[in-house]
């Protein structure tokens, strides 16, 4: 990629529709425009930030393309901080292909993945953390995803990470500074502000990693798999947390015989459930298939909503059930769902027993076929999926940590200051504490592009699509 190039790129999904866009962008985007766009009134000059209706042409034959819009946005005052012009046509596939083909051949070439953002990121627009949750915005699927990736596309993140760059940073200066200029006998920086310095920014740094298994939920969804034994009403529930009728329903056990995977939005989160077929022996071969298949999706996880049969008087099996099924994975988040309540005589001696029977596991009480306890069940879900009581009530998710790449680079900022902490503690030389500052300082500046490779730049903006 050469930033003295001018690229080009369809800017909106393809597929019919309205409008179509073709984003041309950097220093010849002006000259490329006007080399196919004629607008409609003689006009000596063309000025930003003004809407131009004309005929979009094919430069090499002078034939027209359709008829459209131009909008010229001078730079730094872009996405990019450079020249770039969007050309506004009808929507579809053919229209912005011919459109796109006459910029090409007017001297732009076709833009890289991501390589609008990659530019406005090199030129200062967005750093790299902002430079992500545009991407993040894009593939957004919930209120609570966008409402995440607007928050850090705002600078939430990075104000964050930059805060304590500056106590790392304050205490770099001091040591370099004594160190440089040892000679001149400048006051040396006591050992217990240097330790409170560290501990400081190694508190605000830990905050921040607790925060990732939220975001990352936020804004990935979760998978939570629906296992029980044969008609205890996996498939019910299924249909009404979809609120659809997308799950075969009989009074016959072993209906379900394959994974149907669903994604529906619980309370601002995105759960992909997973309705199983009914754990138990059987000699069908079809059913035992789907019964494995059940046990596999248990790996992949990271919720369980165990259902059992309230009005069946015994749950020591299906506590032996579901510890056998986990395996493994004794500490897999679990929420039992204790289903036909309305065929429940004496409720509250149920419910003892129940929640005797799966001791330190949730349990929520509900009919799927009168919907009832299905609000309380929801609110569980996402409890014990984000961590806190409601997802839509995170004071600031833009200061959620959402990806493993800034994850990875926190844990070993906390390796530098672990380090520098010892080091001051064990009073050893500065040179070494000046060191892991240092070092600590650089893996904050990954989160942000200051220190990151190109290699990680192209990585990162690979994952973009094309218009963006």
């Amino acid at each position: 990629m050469y930033p003295e190039d001018t690229i080009a790129a369809v800017a909106t999904p393809p597929g019919e529709g309205g409008v179509g866009i073709v984003r041309i962008s950097g220093p010849k985007a002006l000259y490329v425009a006007q080399a196919v766009f004629a607008p409609a009134r003689d006009t000596c000059e063309i000025r930003p930030l003004r809407l131009y209706y004309g005929t979009i042409k094919d430069p090499s034959t002078g034939r027209a393309v359709d008829d459209g819009y131009m909008v010229y946005m001078k730079g730094p005052r872009s996405f990019t901080g450079e020249d770039t012009v969007e050309l506004h046509c009808h929507g579809g596939l053919l229209v912005t292909k011919k459109v796109l083909e006459a910029v090409l051949s007017a001297g732009a070439r076709t833009a890289g993945p991501g390589e609008f953002t990659r530019r406005a990121f090199l030129n200062g627009k967005l750093d790299l953390s902002q430079a992500e949750a545009v991407c993040d915005l894009i593939r957004a699927q919930t209120e609570s995803a966008m409402r995440s990736a607007r928050g850090r596309l705002k600078g939430g993140l990075s104000r964050r990470v930059n805060s304590i760059k500056e106590i790392l940073l304050d205490l770099l200066v001091r040591v370099e500074a004594e160190l440089d200029f040892a000679e001149d006998e400048i006051e040396e920086t006591p050992s217990g502000t240097l330790s409170e310095g560290i501990e400081r920014a190694r508190g605000e740094i830990e905050e921040l990693v607790a925060t990732y298994e939220q975001g990352r939920i936020l804004r990935e969804g979760v998978k939570a798999a629906i296992l029980g034994r044969p008609n205890t009403g996996k498939s019910s529930l299924l249909n009404i947390l979809l609120r659809e009728e997308r799950a075969i329903v009989t009074d016959v056990p072993g209906t379900t015989r394959d994974v149907i995977e669903e994604v529906v939005v619980i309370r601002g989160l995105a759960v992909r459930l997973m309705d199983t077929a009914g754990l138990r022996d059987t000699v069908d071969e079809v059913e035992s298939i789907g019964v494995e298949r059940a046990r596999e999706r248990v790996k992949e996880a990271a919720l369980v909503l165990f259902v059992v049969d309230s009005s069946s008087g015994d749950f020591s099996g299906d506590r032996e059930l579901l510890e056998t099924t986990l395996g493994m994975s004794p500490d897999k988040k679990v929420v039992v769902v204790a289903n036909k309540m309305d065929l429940v005589g004496e409720k509250e001696r149920i419910r003892g027993e129940v929640e005797k029977a799966f001791t330190g596991r949730p349990v929520v009480f509900i009919s799927a076929f009168r919907e009832e306890g299905i609000g309380d069940l929801e609110e569980k879900i996402v409890e014990e999926a984000v961590g806190r009581r409601h997802a839509a009530t995170e004071a600031d998710p833009g200061e959620l940590v959402t990806s493993l790449r800034h994850k990875e680079a926190l844990l070993r900022a906390l390796e530098g200051l672990e380090r520098a902490g010892a080091t001051v503690e064990n009073g050893l030389a500065r040179e070494f504490i000046a060191t892991d500052l240092r070092w600590s300082v650089d893996r904050l500046g990954e989160i942000t592009g200051e220190t990151t490779t190109e290699d990680i730049l192209d990585r990162i903006f690979s994952s973009f699509c094309i218009g963006k």
